[in-house]
């Protein structure tokens, strides 16, 4: 069996077909199996179900669950050929169960149902990690889209919460590492190419929404002419003084671009391959509203500075607006296409009275 480079091999051992495979490829490949945590992952998901039960009905349930499968066995064995390890977790519907159980009931039961079935793209993956993350952690999304052409450096880590021994490794291969690390079940599509005209078509078909949080302007304008092609809502979360952007494309109102900040030429050009201009970096930004410290280090970039700085607690802030946005969009409901600020450190200055 070749080797996966960012997504878990996974082996279901109640099917006859997939406790056959284990057996086959473990005889093949030193494949050690770790499965000393599935018996409490199998007592919590018990307890979820019927809270307040006893740890003997907890193992008399799995015994029954076992002695019910037409291999006498329960379990998933998921193998992380990046790590060499394999580990024996809950079989799909109970995994998913425990894994969104401390949602309910803010998102509740048919909600998280819903949710499973929707397909989100994330464009970027530095601060679009974070977003991909968040995505994953509470399951709002069944599938993710991921693209991003760079790769890990040492500058990177102030924000993205990657070990040192991925450093010259794609960020996008290191992002659906662990998004699987956390989820196996969750199904994680990437580009290590970056989302370029090339893929466009790929990368978008069967999305439900997109999320901009890159910083090259091709891209940027290719996912706007491409949301607005499929009429899909497009999120772009840019976290200086907590800016985010709800483009509706979906509506059949929509038909401009970024809020009627960018014109069609203007997009069509970036598109080919335009450049940042003052006027467009107005139109993303608003160079008016943005902090002190960044509108000082923007004439810096290139010069005193190598890139935009960007902090690890404005991009998780980010990640979790983009995540609520991106919830509330793809179950339904009514958000107005706009722009928004939550700026923290504006609230941190009003004077409140506890």
């Amino acid at each position: 069996m070749p080797q996966v480079t960012h997504q878990a091999v996974k082996f279901i051992l109640s099917n006859s077909a997939g406790r056959e495979a284990w057996r086959a490829f473990s005889k093949e490949t030193h494949a050690p199996l770790d499965a000393s945590s599935l018996a409490g992952q199998w007592r919590e998901w018990f307890r979820c179900q019927h809270p307040g039960a006893t740890d003997l009905e907890a193992a008399a349930a799995f015994s029954a669950r076992e002695g019910g499968s037409p291999t006498g066995r329960y379990g998933t064995v998921v193998w992380y050929p990046w790590r060499n390890r394999a580990l024996l977790i809950l079989e799909e519907a109970e995994f998913i169960d425990v894994r969104t159980n401390r949602n309910r009931n803010k998102i509740r039961g048919e909600e998280q149902e819903t949710l499973g079935g929707r397909s989100v793209g994330v464009v970027g993956m530095s601060v679009g990690r974070s977003v991909a993350m968040a995505l994953a952690m509470e399951r709002v999304v069944g599938r993710l889209h991921l693209a991003d052409a760079d790769t890990l450096e040492l500058s990177n880590l102030n924000r993205i919460p990657a070990p040192l021994f991925e450093l010259g490794q794609s960020k996008v291969i290191s992002a659906a590492r662990a998004i699987a690390e956390v989820d196996p079940y969750l199904e994680v599509a990437v580009w290590p190419e970056g989302f370029v005209a090339e893929v466009m078509a790929d990368f978008m078909a069967g999305l439900d929404l997109v999320v901009d949080a890159c910083d090259s302007p091709q891209a940027k304008a290719l996912l706007r002419l491409g949301a607005r092609d499929r009429r899909m809502p497009l999120v772009m979360e840019t976290n200086d003084r907590g800016l985010i952007d709800i483009e509706r494309y979906d509506l059949e109102s929509t038909e401009e671009f970024l809020h009627g900040r960018l014109t069609t030429e203007q997009v069509t050009d970036l598109a080919g391959g335009g450049e940042w201009t003052p006027a467009l970096l107005d139109a993303f930004v608003d160079l008016s509203a943005i902090s002190d410290r960044a509108r000082e280090s923007l004439d810096e970039v290139g010069k005193s500075l190598v890139g935009w700085p960007q902090l690890h607690s404005d991009v998780a802030l980010g990640a979790g607006m983009a995540t609520n946005v991106t919830r509330r969009l793809l179950l339904g409901e009514d958000i107005a296409d706009q722009r928004i600020r939550f700026d923290f450190n504006e609230q941190l200055s009003v004077a409140h009275t506890a």
